[in-house]
């Protein structure tokens, strides 16, 4: 075997075995004290809260800390199954009237009051838009449900 061979395979198994291993899932502790800690996971814990202790437990952790040494908690390299993220509502508040854009659907659109009652609205459909008119509602503080988002308005 030549030399740039041997280099190569030596090389190869230095980097493979590391590159592997960052892929694997890491739990990061946020403690009190400003301090982090890192375990790395080979299987995701289980993780138990009592009274005043956090214990996690995995295949290859067994730990307990008091619940007030833990601030929060996170996973580094873990897939969570989310493949997009929608954009922020895109609409717009004028004087009179509130413009959904790219709602089809009027029927997509619920007005609830603070008390959590839907209330009957006729919206418009201008091409992709829809459009909620504020001379219908009395003065307060509404919330708009939109497949499934929320936005807050006050009618002045």
């Amino acid at each position: 075997m030549t030399k740039k061979k041997l280099l190569f395979l030596l090389l190869a198994m230095l980097i493979l075995p590391a590159a592997a291993k960052a892929q694997n899932p890491i739990l990061v502790l946020h403690h009190a004290n400003g301090d982090t800690s890192e375990v790395e996971l080979y299987t995701m814990p289980r993780i138990v809260m009592t009274a005043d202790k956090m214990q996690i437990k995995s295949s290859v952790l067994d730990v307990e800390y008091d619940k007030t040494d833990v601030l929060q908690f996170t996973f580094k390299n873990v897939a969570t199954g989310i493949s997009t993220v929608q954009s922020e509502m895109a609409y717009r508040i004028d004087e009179d009237c509130i413009t959904f854009h790219g709602v089809p659907e009027a029927d997509a659109v619920k007005v609830f009051n603070l008390k959590g009652v839907q209330l009957p609205i006729r919206l418009n459909a201008v091409g992709s838009d829809a459009v909620l008119s504020l001379a219908q509602l009395p003065q307060g503080v509404y919330l708009v449900s939109i497949n499934g988002r929320t936005l807050k308005f006050v009618r002045p």
